[in-house]
């Protein structure tokens, strides 16, 4: 269970709960609020330069890459390994060895940020955190590696602000379990196999939160004691003793090597008739796609659906236009869209005859 920084910087503790094996029961997820939750400019970086995208410990026997696609998210709280139970004991301690003590102005109970003793400017979030927590604000979740979806579900039936809400476990086969919290939907059910960068749920801010953002957490299968998949790259000994080394895919924390969907459109007036020939493509993996023909500003009308097509003849009317709307789906879940240009057609002109 997790939190984000408010603005007025004070976080709110609770414990975590998994209610696996549980039934859901009707839960109403909180509605996105753009001017209250995307906040994303002003979270502190809680990372160093190199800890989203270089390299630290061993390179070579890992095998998660990062939740999600795209451009690099903001880390708003890091794991503690000074004590990532969520107890307090005074200090915040970073996997490159960077330590935040709290001092006066960090009353007791509340989990705030500590000054960095190292000079720096932003404060370390929050003390006692077992795992990631990244700014994706009601975005594609992606599973970091295959694995069985062991937990799809409510961490507390019947509370939409308890825990970490909805949220998605996998178990890889390996030892080692990833948990995905405070989604806003589920697309997977227990039981379902599921492949490194597919599109499992889409964050949110369920359970208890103080804004829109994803919990990525790294446990042991057998214990549920949780690790860090950065390891220990600072002075001395690991202060918590359950972490087993760097366990980025290559040695560093890179998006999955997947294509992304990006869909082009073309419409063009077939020569000597009302005919539209339309084309498109997107890379992606396995792609099918949906057409959709809009016309005079009406809604929609599905041309096609799921179809592995790229093209298609489509009838105009004389004295209207048209344009058409392009989904792509890969097998992994992701999707993009895209429009033609508007296709108009003109009535011929009437030719002059006597008044």
């Amino acid at each position: 269970m997790v939190r984000v920084r408010l603005l007025a910087a004070a976080i709110l503790a609770a414990g975590l709960t998994l209610a696996a094996g549980i039934p859901a029961r009707a839960v109403v997820p909180p509605v996105p609020d753009p001017a209250k939750d995307r906040v994303v400019s002003l979270w502190p970086a809680q990372m160093p330069a190199a800890g989203i995208s270089g390299q630290y410990g061993p390179s070579g026997d890992g095998f998660l890459t990062l939740p999600y696609l795209g451009d690099w998210h903001i880390v708003t709280s890091i794991f503690d390994h000074c004590s990532p139970t969520y107890g307090q004991n005074g200090r915040i301690c970073r996997f490159d060895g960077v330590v935040a003590e709290a001092g006066p102005n960090d009353p007791a109970g509340l989990y705030q940020g500590y000054p960095l003793t190292p000079g720096g400017k932003n404060d370390l979030y929050y003390e006692g955190h077992d795992g990631y927590d990244l700014s994706l604000y009601f975005e594609q979740v992606l599973a970091a590696a295959d694995g069985l979806v062991s937990y799809a579900d409510w961490a507390t039936p019947g509370c939409a602000t308890c825990s970490f809400g909805q949220g998605i476990r996998l178990d890889h086969g390996n030892g080692f379990d990833t948990l995905y919290g405070h989604l806003s939907r589920l697309l997977v059910s227990r039981g379902q196999w599921v492949r490194r960068g597919q599109v499992i749920g889409i964050s949110g801010k369920t359970g208890s939160v103080s804004g829109a953002h994803l919990h990525f957490g790294v446990y042991r299968h057998a214990t549920w004691n949780p690790i860090d998949p950065f390891g220990w790259s600072g002075p001395g000994r690991d202060p918590w003793p359950e972490d087993v080394g760097n366990l980025w895919l290559g040695g560093a924390a890179h998006t999955p090597n997947v294509a992304i969907p990006k869909v082009a459109v073309r419409a063009v007036p077939v020569t000597g008739s009302y005919d539209v020939q339309v084309s498109w493509s997107s890379p992606g993996d396995s792609v099918t796609y949906d057409l959709t023909e809009y016309a005079d500003g009406a809604s929609g009308a599905p041309l096609l659906a799921g179809s592995t097509d790229t093209t298609a003849v489509v009838r105009g009317q004389p004295d209207h236009s048209m344009w058409f709307l392009v989904t792509a789906h890969t097998s992994l879940g992701l999707w993009d869209r895209g429009a033609s240009p508007l296709v108009g057609f003109s009535l011929p002109a009437r030719s002059k005859g006597p008044l």
